[in-house]
């Protein structure tokens, strides 16, 4: 299939539902392997920085994007992208993504698209973004291409200046990161090249090679910073048994396993994206057992620690998750705090006196994290604060003893996670 026809079809099923990642790996198999990268790189540029080439296009259209046939839509976005992101030829950008947009769309719908990438070739010196400093949030909604209600919520609780960055760190395409689980130097296969991730030991960023092929010759799992940070923070001598609750795809129950030498039940409601952890636990040979089960409901009588890595809006990991940003709402913010609020309740419940509670999860809302601990601490006095594991990053540890990694500051994706030790 050609490049830019998958990456469209990729945009089409996301617009009708599905996830980004999904309609990928579902799509490009029918790709040569040679323009796998191509076809991601346009369809989750496109997903990522969507306003940004709307606005691009509603100066160059006739007609803004909104009143637009969405497939002539998508191949605009398509194209404006190869233009004012990949610095893509004219005549290529054009020319190829014309010639496959005509074999889906007929010869008039293809000539409109041809139409307005061409005015664009010849406005590329313009801004059609507001003035970022008469107009901040409508610089970061359109240029930054974040929906407005988020960007309103990260001005009012941080400088202009570090929502900007955190806005470009959003937009960049993620790096993949191996986390070397032992303290040993990795060893990595002919064809494959890592560097150390500063800041961040036993973190490497694949600079060439597959993952896979990297994983299975490396004790190492593939995962950001700011996870690793989080089992990090965990701490060690951790009480057994451990759970690891909202686990897959387990990469952290991994972690657990192999940095504190302990035996972890991984649970997760999910069977296919459990079933993910099975390979590498066996492959690493790790004590990881999984089990599918309901967080609110959790199958255990007793534990000695528990992570809760609860499900949220994943609003510090929105550059892994192409599409996430255009489905957030406080609507759905709302539900998943009072989803979280059943889970860590749950969990609380099954931690013997003396036990540990991680809760952790990969947002930056204060109603996710500090807000959910602490009303989490003023139901239940038999639970305190503890300090963080020997491990943590101290630059991403809070006054207070949390976990905050915060991606401008640190290049990575965002991560909270708080110990909560119940009296014994």
């Amino acid at each position: 299939m050609n490049p830019r026809a998958a990456a469209h079809r990729i945009l089409g099923e996301v617009r009708r539902g599905a996830l980004s990642d999904r309609a990928a790996s579902r799509i490009l198999p029918a790709v040569d392997a040679a323009d796998r990268g191509l076809a991601l790189d346009i369809a989750f540029g496109c997903l990522r920085l969507r306003a940004r080439l709307d606005a691009w296009i509603r100066a160059c259209a006739d007609r803004p994007p909104s009143r637009m046939d969405r497939a002539v839509r998508d191949w605009l976005r398509i194209g404006v992208y190869q233009l004012t992101e990949l610095r893509t030829p004219d005549h290529a950008a054009v020319g190829e993504t014309v010639g496959a947009a005509r074999s889906a769309l007929g010869r008039r719908r293809a000539g409109y698209v041809n139409a307005v990438l061409r005015a664009l070739t010849r406005r590329r010196d313009a801004d059609p973004f507001p003035d970022p400093d008469a107009d901040p949030v409508g610089h970061l909604c359109s240029w930054g291409s974040h929906p407005e209600w988020l960007v309103r919520r990260w001005l009012a609780r941080w400088e202009l200046a570090d929502v900007r960055r955190l806005v470009e760190q959003q937009n960049r395409p993620p790096d993949v990161v191996v986390r070397m689980l032992t303290g040993e130097d990795p060893a990595p296969p002919d064809g494959v090249e890592l560097e150390p991730v500063p800041g961040w030991p036993r973190s490497y960023r694949l600079e060439r090679g597959l993952p896979e092929t990297a994983l299975s010759h490396l004790r190492a799992v593939a995962q950001d910073p700011a996870a690793s940070a989080v089992v990090d923070y965990a701490g060690d001598r951790l009480a057994e048994p451990v759970l690891d609750v909202c686990a897959a795809p387990g990469t952290k129950a991994l972690g657990l396993a192999a940095g504190y030498g302990v035996p972890v039940v991984a649970l997760d409601i999910s069977h296919r994206r459990l079933a993910r952890l099975g390979a590498p636990a066996r492959r690493l040979g790790l004590p990881v057992s999984a089990a599918v089960a309901d967080a609110r409901r959790l199958p255990v009588a007793e534990a000695g620690t528990v992570l809760a890595d609860v499900p949220c809006t994943g609003t510090g990991v929105l550059r892994r998750r192409a599409d996430a940003r255009w489905r957030l709402g406080q609507r759905g913010l709302d539900d998943l705090v009072a989803l979280q609020r059943e889970i860590v309740d749950a969990c609380a419940a099954a931690v013997r006196p003396g036990g540990l509670l991680v809760y952790s999860t990969c947002s930056l809302e204060r109603e996710e994290n500090e807000g959910q601990v602490d009303a989490f601490l003023d139901r239940r006095p038999d639970y305190r604060r503890d300090p963080p594991g020997a491990g943590a990053r101290s630059d991403c540890v809070t006054p207070r003893g949390d976990l905050f990694v915060r991606p401008w500051l640190t290049g990575t994706d965002g991560a909270y996670a708080a110990r909560l030790r119940r009296i014994a």
